[in-house]
């Protein structure tokens, strides 16, 4: 499981490149922890940014939040910042471990 952060930005038209797609894992994190990001440009020169910490991190004094705010300092992620506007941000836990992580949906005498 893990900590998904994901901001919603209105970013200058120049920067805007619609269908591109981000994807990173690690930095800034150490290598022990789980985590990666996600950059999507989406329509109306919006672009949806994510960062997701899996839950097992051994440090307790890492906070997935500032590691998120870090990663958008990275010189080819911050370009598209640049200028713009933050129109939305929310966090949830997810699943991010894929099918394993996933709940078994059967049982002896149920489904």
């Amino acid at each position: 499981y893990g900590l998904g952060i994901k901001e919603i930005w209105e970013i200058n038209p120049k920067l805007h490149q619609p269908g591109l797609v981000v994807h990173t894992a690690g930095w800034p994190l150490d290598g022990k922890t789980y985590g990666g990001s996600f950059l999507y440009h989406l329509e109306n020169n919006q672009v949806a940014v994510g960062y997701v910490v899996g839950l097992g991190y051994e440090n307790p004094y890492l906070s997935p939040y500032e590691e998120f705010q870090r990663y958008k300092t990275h010189p080819e992620i911050r370009k598209f910042f640049e200028g713009g506007k933050r129109l939305a941000y929310g966090a949830r836990a997810i699943a991010a471990g894929g099918l394993q992580s996933l709940p078994k949906l059967v049982f002896p005498g149920g489904a």
